[in-house]
């Protein structure tokens, strides 16, 4: 019986993204066919002859900035005032949901490449595990000498066992090509600029102690005798440079990793609010706000050799600061200076860091608004 491999491997579109102050588009598709979506101009498709210089574009939607405008309208006001309530949490909205429109095309061939990639690794799975159910055959063949008293499952054998290595390479091939192909179109003065932000979030990785902080409650300092205004739960996390599944790219992402959600991948020009390989977000640069706020904190866990020692504080004080003599076991707490960053955009982010090293994370921070301002 002949052995057959049967799934129809499919090309992943590239994409084309050109980032300026018309906002940033996005080329979906091959040579000689394309659709441009986002910018100020709506949806295009796009039409031309490789190599001739005949060349066909029209639109076939205009985009409706006012309805969009509406639909996702953020209330300032809310935001603000959600700071000073007690029980805030940092988190964002689903990824699936915070998807700029003009970037949905993306999303979708990303989407589309990490399930045939998933699908062919499966298979590939399969193709290997016939491979050496073949070759174990074709041996117990050999040794019985059937294999070479009969010819016709000699060259059975080897068919299947030819039919299945050429599988095995093609679906490898495969796997290895599902991916968006990512290709960014800036100008000098961009590009100069996200390349001088990346050593910053190297720097700023560096931090001694690098906090995701999830949620902040207001406390009663009267009440409590504290000397402690706000507490925040915090969890350790880290900064690292590295790859979205199903993206690649000449520029490694700049990754945030989130411990209450989907890790924040950073991007020229986008970014990428990423769980699974079909649960994640993108959303415009322009559309994220990056915000730096000095802190200062009371430091009740390790003291940070990066961090600005401000000042002391009593543990239970009274009104004036001093120290509430009632209870024998008070002490003395640091008060350290550390760096707050804080992402949000209308779609639904909504993140804060905090960095023991300040002055890192202003100057990031710094960095890339220049960026953002470039684009």
């Amino acid at each position: 019986m002949s052995w057959l491999f049967r799934r129809r491997i499919r090309v992943i579109p590239g994409v084309r993204l050109n980032l300026s102050k018309s906002g940033l588009t996005a080329s979906v598709g091959v040579r000689g066919g394309s659709v441009t979506l986002g910018g100020k101009g709506g949806t295009y498709a796009n039409v031309g002859i490789p190599g001739t210089g005949i060349y066909s574009r029209r639109r076939i939607s205009k985009k409706n900035s006012s309805s969009f405008e509406e639909e996702n309208s953020f209330n300032g006001k809310t935001y603000e005032e959600s700071f000073s309530t007690p029980d805030e949490e940092f988190v964002s909205a689903d990824p699936l949901d915070i998807t700029s429109k003009g970037l949905q095309a993306i999303q979708e061939a990303v989407i589309a490449a990490n399930r045939q990639r998933m699908q062919l690794k499966g298979d590939l799975s399969q193709i290997k595990n016939s491979i050496i159910s073949t070759r174990l055959l074709k041996l117990l063949s050999q040794i019985t000498l059937l294999y070479y008293i009969f010819p016709a499952i000699k060259r059975t054998v080897n068919k299947n066992l030819a039919s299945m290595l050429q599988a095995s390479k093609e679906v490898t091939q495969g796997i290895q090509e599902s991916f968006v192909d990512l290709e960014l179109d800036m100008k000098e003065e961009a590009k100069n600029a996200y390349e001088d932000l990346i050593p910053a979030f190297q720097e700023l990785g560096k931090s001694n102690f690098i906090w995701d902080v999830t949620s902040s409650t207001d406390v009663d300092m009267v009440k409590t005798r504290s000397a402690i205004p706000t507490t925040v739960e915090r969890t350790q996390t880290s900064l690292r440079q590295t790859e979205i599944p199903g993206i690649k790219s000449i520029y490694r992402a700049l990754c945030f990793t989130n411990m209450n959600g989907a890790d924040i991948y950073l991007y020229p020009g986008f970014v990428v609010m990423y769980k699974s390989p079909e649960n994640f977000g993108i959303v415009e640069m322009s559309q994220l706000e990056l915000n730096y706020e000095d802190t200062e904190f009371v430091e009740t866990e390790v003291t940070p050799k990066d961090a600005e020692h401000i000042r002391s504080v009593w543990e239970k004080s009274n009104k004036d600061g001093s120290r509430d003599k009632r209870y024998s076991e008070n002490k003395q707490l640091p008060v350290m200076g550390y760096g707050e960053i804080t992402l949000s955009s209308e779609t639904g982010v909504y993140e804060k860091y905090m960095f023991s090293n300040a002055s890192s994370a202003k100057s990031f921070i710094l960095k890339i608004n220049n960026f953002k301002d470039l684009i």
